[in-house]
């Protein structure tokens, strides 16, 4: 491992930093919510490694993971899925003898 020497003067300027108050609450600077597109009321996710470092995460928003997945069938519209399960129920209630 090759460790980085530069001054601390040098260190702080590079680095965004903020206060922690009493109750353990801080403001995460403007340029780490720009960075990480955090909006307000945004939860976010802390991953604490073994080398006492933390990462930041924003948690994705459920609108942010629409269309992350593929469906195993080809998307219908609201009318066929309707269609499509009132038919399952006359099925089954015609299996049952209702």
């Amino acid at each position: 491992m090759r460790l980085e020497q530069c001054s601390v003067s040098a260190y702080a300027n590079r680095m965004t930093q903020s206060t922690i108050t009493d109750r353990f609450q801080t403001t995460i600077p403007l340029e780490v919510r720009t960075a990480l597109n955090l909006e307000p009321r945004q939860r976010v996710s802390y991953e604490v490694r073994d080398d006492g470092s933390v990462i930041l995460r924003p948690v994705p928003r459920l609108e942010d993971l629409f269309g992350s997945l593929k469906p195993n069938r080809p998307v219908t519209n609201s009318r066929t899925e309707k269609q499509a399960a009132r038919e399952a129920i006359a099925r089954e209630a015609s299996a049952e003898g209702i």
